[in-house]
């Protein structure tokens, strides 16, 4: 008898709520791409406010495309602030664009570019040669990386090219007879900017001279 009691007092209580009822969707839907571009491996984030009252506690979604930008997938979601604000931190390995949407409003399109990273060693072997390495991200097969030479004038002009083999390490040797300074750096395609490595400055023969000097 109580059982059946409180079924009917929770029926009531159910029937005499108030229905939620759910915000109108935004008039708008602003957005903004902060930190662009970025290094690889670097975070960037996407922000934004959904435009309207009533707009705390709103669910927001955010779709991604990849070049060439035809297609898009969902990427993360959030809900929004108090005020309508949102805001998704983001590490993509490729160039893409991105989109929020809440309750159907879309927002507009904003792209993040990324620069691959790029590290440059190297070191004189004997009077007339250089051996370098590197290491490169993301990884891209295949992929080639031109190596520079800066002259007096401080203009960059290549002298040699190295494979990136699996994608993410280069090496390679170089004839030099004086003083030297060099960078790698990646043309950059479709899903990367042009990239730039650190400079690195070598004197072939160095040890062989200095050891000269040493006294016995």
């Amino acid at each position: 008898m109580r059982l059946r009691w409180t079924v009917a007092a929770l029926a009531a209580l159910l029937l005499a709520a108030p229905p939620i009822v759910a915000a109108d969707p935004p008039r708008r839907v602003a957005i903004i791409a902060v930190f662009n571009p970025i290094t690889y491996g670097d975070v960037a984030f996407v922000n934004g406010r959904l435009i309207g009252a009533g707009q705390a506690g709103q669910t927001v979604d955010l779709e991604e495309s990849a070049p060439p930008f035809t297609d898009w997938t969902p990427a993360a979601q959030t809900t929004a602030d108090a005020s309508g604000y949102y805001s998704f931190e983001l590490t993509p390995a490729d160039t893409m664009k991105y989109r929020a949407s809440a309750q159907g409003m879309p927002s507009k399109a904003v792209q993040i570019s990324v620069t691959p990273r790029i590290t440059l060693k190297a070191k004189a072997v004997g009077a007339s040669s250089v051996r370098f390495s590197g290491t490169f991200g993301p990884a891209r097969p295949a992929g080639l990386v031109t190596i520079q030479r800066r002259s007096s004038t401080g203009a960059w002009t290549p002298i040699g090219s190295a494979g990136l083999g699996t994608g993410t390490t280069f090496s390679g040797r170089l004839r030099a007879h004086y003083r030297i300074t060099l960078r790698a750096i990646y043309p950059g395609d479709d899903l990367h900017l042009e990239g730039r490595s650190n400079t690195v400055t070598v004197v072939p023969g160095l040890k062989r001279k200095a050891a000269r000097r040493t006294p016995r």
